[in-house]
């Protein structure tokens, strides 16, 4: 049975976990908003595993900080992971535009009144990408300007406004804008996050890359408007060099779906041994670049690359793309039997 019709409007998704410190501040840009009277909108907070008292300061800043004309709700979703905060959040939102704001992203006073527009000027957006700026609590060191991608700071699509090019890029998952319908397809078709987030010695996600991924397979584009903008505010923890080491090589499950989905989208018909085959050229690929970056390779395999040091930096990344690739190929395969699956399905329903 095919789902009731969303309602254009926009709920604005807070995820958190643990953040009753840190939910003020986000709730005072929420409550500047400047929306139109004839646009609907709400504000929707999933507090993730949260341990602290998330939940009873989040109800006491909404009375505090929102007006009463908007709709507020607070809701818990104990399974940890911001993969399940999202499920969670995109099946209860009310409105066509869901804005997935993190509890550090700051949204100008214009933010939801341009994603409505946006949205409902282009029904064939199925992610929105916005602009994000820095804040921080302390200054950044020298080295954070090389890496302000890894942390989902500046332009996107090349600072071009508009779809992206077919089958390239990706959308950084803070402050873009979900299409609820599209959403409400690929879970027809039987769609679920295969990404979750790697806590430990790496710290990342990729649920954002694998939902954009998901919604090209159902025909959606992504997108990106530079007048979408929110401040992406960094706290002190988050600045230093052995926080960059934990997120900047990727979770693993996020390098190998990413890969999954490249190829999947370039070659529609793939079969699994066409897959295996380009699997084990990018191997390739990734060994060579190993070799050209031979002398900062055999530096961080002793040791991790010290503060600033670029390029050893560059090279553990690649170190860890290739040892989860070469490490994980039967994952993978399994990874290629599920989104393979999910192409179908969705091929044969149009």
């Amino acid at each position: 049975m095919a789902p009731a019709a969303v309602q254009p409007g926009v709920t604005l998704l807070i995820c958190t976990h643990n953040g009753a410190g840190r939910l003020a501040e986000v709730l005072r840009y929420v409550a500047a908003q400047q929306v139109a009277p004839e646009v609907p909108w709400e504000v929707l907070l999933i507090s993730n595993a949260s341990q602290d008292d998330t939940l009873a300061v989040a109800e006491r800043l909404g009375r505090e900080l929102l007006p009463t004309a908007v709709t507020y709700r607070v809701l818990d979703e104990p399974k940890p992971g911001k993969e399940n905060a999202l499920v969670r959040g995109l099946h209860e939102a009310r409105y066509e535009a869901v804005a997935i704001v993190d509890d550090d992203n700051l949204l100008a006073p214009d933010y939801t009144q341009i994603a409505f527009e946006v949205m409902q000027a282009h029904p064939e957006i199925g992610l929105l990408g916005a602009r994000a700026t820095g804040g921080y609590e302390v200054p950044p060191p020298a080295w954070f300007k090389d890496v302000e991608a890894v942390y989902a700071i500046g332009p996107q699509n090349g600072g071009v406004s508009g779809p992206y090019p077919d089958k390239e890029g990706f959308v950084y998952g803070a402050g873009s804008v979900v299409r609820r319908s599209g959403w409400q397809k690929l879970q027809q078709h039987g769609f679920h996050f295969l990404t979750q987030v790697q806590r430990g010695k790496v710290l990342a996600g990729g649920e954002d890359i694998e939902l954009g991924e998901a919604l090209r397979l159902a025909g959606y584009k992504l997108w990106y408007d530079e007048r979408l903008r929110f401040q992406h505010f960094m706290y002190r923890n988050r600045l230093t060099w052995e926080y960059l080491l934990r997120i900047g090589p990727g979770a693993p499950s996020a390098l190998l779906i990413s890969i999954v989905y490249y190829f999947v989208s370039r070659h529609p018909n793939l079969t699994e041994a066409a897959f295996n085959r380009l699997y084990a050229k990018r191997l390739v690929w990734l060994a060579r670049e190993l070799v050209r970056r031979a002398g900062a390779v055999a530096t961080v395999w002793r040791r991790p690359p010290a503060e600033g040091e670029m390029a050893n930096f560059e090279a553990l990344r690649v170190l860890h793309n290739f040892r989860v690739s070469l490490g994980s190929r039967a994952e993978a395969q399994r990874l290629f039997r599920e989104v393979r699956a999910l192409q179908q399905r969705l091929t044969e329903s149009k």
